[in-house]
């Protein structure tokens, strides 16, 4: 995965994921910029959402491809 910025595009990659204080946490790298990404209830929908336009697609461009 990539990262576009107005300094330029960075690669991003995971190094750790875990549970602090009930919240699920995801940490990544982006060169030197260490960043943590925070998953509350509030995200859910949202997580959903983005799961079911993966689907959405993958389905869609099978049947294209038939």
């Amino acid at each position: 995965m990539q990262v576009r910025s107005p300094v330029g595009t960075f690669p991003v990659r995971i190094t750790g994921a875990g549970i602090a204080g009930g919240v699920p946490r995801i940490e990544t790298a982006m060169g030197a910029w260490r960043s943590e990404i925070s998953l509350d209830r509030g995200d859910v929908p949202l997580l959903i959402a983005a799961a079911g336009a993966l689907v959405a697609a993958f389905v869609l461009g099978r049947r294209s491809a038939a």
